[in-house]
């Protein structure tokens, strides 16, 4: 109730305190530093809480997407944790405390999340995230104090989910999505009512294969014939997104199946053809003429492909290709290149295309749509609420942990935002910046660059730019994983490194000890005449050195044509230059899916992956 008296009894005292209106407190005492575990008891209008086997010592906030959630027993068999076993039996040795905020999502924020603080042991640690582990039990052996992780984190996600709703607006980057959250719920209610006359079927469970999503019961497989007639359907432009699937109704999120179809034309038929066909988020089934040519699924959509053609399935004159699309959460899209190729011809079919949506995918149905439904209706622009969804993370997972005291957070995340690395760079920092002034305090933020992965399409280097430059946040500081990545697995089993990378720099900058801190970033850039300068950021004369045998630092005179540098590494420095280039403005390091990196500091750990140029 309002205004009624609270009563906190430690050890060392009784603190108190009032109640507001709504019946929230908070009452602030100074603690020992003696740390044995004790109890306390929290008394209120007579009645009273005890709260038993508490510890003081330093809580750091974990969070991200799949690589800070992957547990330490790893996602057996095939994505390990580099010596997992021997780290769970001695679990148990180390004063270590991990609270694991329980999934979940808002449209609004909340003030409770699901969990509950589990000692470390052989039969919790398993569970624990395994950077976050490594970080606190590096923290343990040289601070000697209980270590507290609250780990809030979901794999999959991007960043504009854990960032809250007034920096995005800032960001000016989701308008659209963010302006369905006024009235949410009346927009909920309509959109069930323009789903409840439909019929619907459940989509398929995790294990399914591809032939089984590619005889699902849409009921619109004429839609691949080559004489169909689509001349009512609307119109799409492709690379794109989907937002554009009901005409003049944008939606902005629409997760299910749509069809799209294109005619082309072939003079004559000498050669072999093929489809070739980019990123897809999220599955394709591609016919021409009717007849199935290819489709892919799970990680082979997110890559470029190229489907044969059999010959025997083209005519000479008109030709028509229709694909059914499926995506079944988040953005929905189709990248470049989209053509028709031969050994001596080449047709682009980038462009207009007619699309007509055919289910819609809500709380795991399939809703069937028929032409005269998606014509004589308008389907209401909502949005749904997934993972994918911007701010809903945070107002779940991260605005009820307000105003509890941490020390600091670290983050691994950065995965599902290639691609967008402008974005990235943008959002990123906005939620660093409103996150602290949530807590109202300037704590630090370490973060991981992400691993080096054969994402097939060679955009992520320029989200790892991204994220070195959102090192220019103050109290920041970046962790290279270039030479602990796997090309083939985007969850690198070696967590023990990235962790005690994290604790290095909290070690070696909240924490004043000696010899932690080490080069990681370059800080400055200068020209000298044919050379360019890059310095690091080296602590107590420290120095860089580079690999022999790469070619991984590049340099350029116009960001566009960059060629293979020759690098002398000095101190804290490195001097590159390349007789093709005369007067290079442009370095970058590391610029490819899977570069493994050539700088490393004085622990042979490498420097991150990025790119500079002189002004």
């Amino acid at each position: 109730g309002s205004n009624t008296e609270v009563s906190i009894s430690t050890p060392w005292g009784i603190h108190k305190g009032k109640a507001d209106v709504s019946g929230k407190w908070q009452i602030g005492f100074s603690t020992p530093k003696e740390n044995p575990s004790f109890s306390i008891t929290v008394c209120a209008n007579s009645e009273c809480v005890e709260i038993n086997n508490i510890a003081l010592g330093e809580v750091w906030l974990a969070s991200g997407q799949s690589n800070m959630e992957m547990p330490l027993k790893g996602w057996p068999p095939s994505e390990p944790i580099l010596n997992s076993a021997n780290e769970i039996a001695s679990a148990k040795n180390y004063e270590l405390r991990f609270f694991s905020v329980g999934r979940d999502l808002s449209n609004l924020p909340l003030e409770d999340v699901q969990g509950k603080w589990l000692l470390s042991d052989s039969i919790n640690a398993p569970n624990f995230s395994a950077t976050a582990y490594f970080f606190a039990k590096e923290l343990f052996k040289e601070l000697n104090v209980p270590i507290g992780i609250i780990d809030s984190s979901w794999g999959g996600t991007p960043v504009e989910s854990w960032t809250g709703i007034n920096p995005l607006r800032e960001t000016n980057l989701y308008d659209d999505k963010l302006a369905n959250f006024s009235g949410f719920e009346g927009r909920l209610a309509e959109f069930e009512q323009w789903l409840a006359p439909l019929s619907y079927f459940p989509m398929p469970g995790v294990d399914s294969t591809h032939a089984d999503w590619k005889e699902l019961p849409f009921n619109d497989i004429e839609y691949a014939n080559e004489d169909f007639d689509d001349s009512d359907w609307n119109t799409i432009a492709f690379p794109g997104n989907f937002n554009d699937v009901f005409g003049e109704t944008v939606v902005n999120d629409f997760d299910g199946v749509i069809w799209v179809r294109k005619s082309f034309y072939l003079e004559d038929l000498d050669d072999a053809y093929f489809l070739d066909l980019g990123l897809v988020d999220d599955m394709d089934f591609t016919y021409i003429n009717g007849v199935f040519v290819g489709a892919s699924f799970q990680a082979d959509s997110f890559r470029e492909k190229r489907y044969t053609i059999p010959i025997e399935v083209l005519k000479q004159g008109k030709n028509t290709i229709s694909i059914r699309l499926i995506d079944t959460m988040g953005p929905a899209r189709v990248w470049s290149p989209i053509s028709i190729k031969s050994s001596n011809s080449s047709i682009n079919l980038e462009g207009d295309w007619k699309v007509m949506p055919t289910a819609e995918l809500y709380d795991n149905n399939f809703y069937r749509l028929d032409v005269n439904y998606v014509k004589s209706t308008t389907r209401p622009d909502f949005i749904k609420v997934t993972p994918f969804t911007p701010t809903v993370l945070y107002n779940a997972m991260i605005h009820p942990l307000v105003p509890f005291t941490l020390k600091g957070a670290i983050w691994y995340q950065g995965e599902s935002n290639v691609g967008f690395e402008d974005e990235y760079e943008k959002t990123f920092q906005a939620m660093i910046k409103d996150w602290r002034k949530q807590w109202d305090y300037d704590f630090p933020f370490y973060f991981v660059q992400i691993a080096p992965y054969d994402y097939e399409n060679g955009l992520s280097a320029a989200l790892r730019n991204a994220q070195y430059k959102s090192t220019a946040t103050s109290n920041s500081g970046i962790v290279s994983t270039l030479d602990l990545g796997n090309a083939k697995n985007i969850h690198p089993a070696n967590k023990m490194d990235v962790g005690k990378r994290l604790a290095n720099l909290a070690l070696g900058n909240d924490y004043g000890i000696d010899g932690r801190l080490r080069a990681s970033k370059p800080i400055s850039i200068a020209q000298k005449g044919n050379k360019l300068i890059v310095n690091f950021d080296c602590h107590e004369g420290g120095r860089v050195s580079v690999k022999p045998q790469t070619n991984e630092i590049e340099i350029s005179s116009d960001n566009i044509t960059y060629h293979p540098a020759k690098v002398m590494a000095n101190e804290c420095s490195i001097h590159v230059s390349s007789y093709k280039v005369p007067r290079p403005k442009y370095v970058r390091h590391a610029w490819s899916d899977t570069g493994t990196g050539s700088i490393l500091n004085e622990q042979n750990e490498t420097i991150c992956a990025f790119s500079l140029n002189v002004e």
